[in-house]
């Protein structure tokens, strides 16, 4: 279905918030893949957790007509004297369809405050009022707080970010983990901390998600991405759990797993590995016409998962033709993303906080504007990274949740967990 033409507009239309850091709570499920931070909506205020999602644009809270919801706290509009229902596409409502089921929510605006910090216009945002029981059980959360850029917001106007000058993200694994709001952790604030600034990429024309250039990448001794493969990009997603690498090069990471003596949990990953010693390492070269080298060794992406050495592998195959370097990734580096410069910012977390490993890029891998064109629609991409993000807290959910299935038993998850069809009766609009 075609999409509505549209005109592109500069960030930063709403009025700016002040600078200040909120802490995160951590959902744990075998690991820390999901991140929520305090939200409040409406007069008086009624708060909730949501997921801090880098890799959506919308916000949408649970409602109180939705029975079959999450049992966490419901936004309830009647009790709100500031909200305002929003129809400006001629209908309230809007349905976002999964693979794992289908969620319906009505539009609508009104107050909303990060970490008690209040935006200072009424925000259009998402009420669910009927939800599949499969994306309750994924979400365990009152909503999703998207943070991409404001270009793939579907029905949030004027989008979060375009309150936000920049934000970081400090993802330790535990509830120390802070969003940073126009302003960075004083520890990293000095003019002594080196950060690696890489620039952000366009899809399809418009600066979406926080993707990156991925000119390198081996796996072992497999080269995935470089001047002798086609150039990779991918996505910072904080709402995604684990590594997602894409279909061309999956079979290349299960021949080195394989080889590692892993055997495959569900289609698509996880793994189940004997040994975390018999892993191979990630090494990533993230940058468009400058490189860093961002090293993941096996005890970044593989995690015990008895009281012997059998560890599980968060590596699974990503739906798009792009990487996606979810929570699993950013939580090894301080990462700092800047809308008004359209960059992200990293420091390595591991050992001690420094500059990212600076390489050249060869001539060959960078791009020219650009060299991938994505069969996808921005909502598209835009859904698919959140039903991956859902579908891996699942996965794990499922299997530290069942311990007396045997550990070499396949089929944790429907294969339909990884598949997303979106949004077919109503056509994304693009600001």
């Amino acid at each position: 279905m075609l999409q509505h033409a549209v005109t592109v507009v500069g960030l930063l239309l709403a009025t700016p918030v002040l600078a200040f850091h909120c802490a995160l709570v951590a959902k744990t499920e075998g690991f820390q893949s999901q991140y929520s931070v305090n939200v409040s909506i409406g007069t008086p205020p009624q708060t909730f957790d949501l997921i801090i999602d880098t890799g959506s644009s919308d916000l949408w809270v649970q409602g109180t007509d939705c029975a079959q919801c999450y049992a966490g706290p419901k936004f309830n509009s009647s009790q709100s004297t500031t909200f305002v229902p929003g129809c400006d596409r001629g209908s309230c409502d809007n349905t976002l369809s999964y693979g794992s089921g289908v969620s319906t929510a009505r539009v609508g605006r009104d107050r909303i405050a990060l970490n008690g910090v209040p935006l200072e216009d009424l925000v259009q945002f998402g009420v669910v009022y009927s939800e599949d029981a499969s994306i309750t059980n994924v979400l365990q959360n009152s909503g999703i707080l998207g943070l991409g850029f404001s270009a793939m917001s579907f029905f949030t106007h004027p989008s979060p970010v375009e309150y936000i000058s920049d934000f970081a993200l400090y993802l330790d694994g535990t509830n120390n983990s802070v969003l940073s709001v126009n302003q960075v952790i004083d520890k990293y604030a000095g003019p002594q901390v080196e950060w690696s600034t890489i620039p952000v990429e366009e899809l399809d024309g418009l600066y979406t998600y926080w993707t990156v250039g991925l000119p390198a990448a081996t796996f072992g001794s497999t080269q995935l991405c470089g001047s002798t493969k086609n150039r990779c990009q991918a996505v910072l997603d904080s709402g995604t759990g684990f590594i997602a690498i894409p279909p061309q090069l999956w079979i290349a990471v299960l021949g080195e797993l394989q080889q590692a003596g892993c055997i495959m949990l569900s289609r698509g990953g996880p793994f189940e590995c004997m040994s975390m010693a018999s892993l191979p390492t990630f090494e990533l070269v993230l940058g468009t016409m400058h490189g860093y080298t961002a090293t993941i060794e096996p005890s970044m992406y593989a995690f015990p998962v008895d009281g012997g050495g059998t560890v599980l592998v968060g590596l699974i195959e990503s739906p798009l033709d792009l990487w996606i370097l979810g929570s699993l990734f950013l939580q090894y580096y301080y990462t700092r993303f800047d809308i008004a410069k359209k960059q992200v910012q990293m420091i390595s977390l591991v050992d001690a906080p420094k500059e990212l490993v600076p390489v050249p890029i060869a001539a060959a891998d960078q791009p020219s504007y650009f060299d991938q064109i994505y069969d996808e629609t921005t909502m598209e991409h835009v859904m698919v990274l959140f039903i991956v993000g859902a579908s891996a807290f699942m996965i794990f959910t499922l299997i530290f949740r069942q311990p007396q299935r045997s550990k070499y038993e396949h089929g944790y998850v429907p294969d339909d967990m990884l598949l997303a069809k979106l949004l077919s009766d109503q056509p994304p609009r693009r600001r």
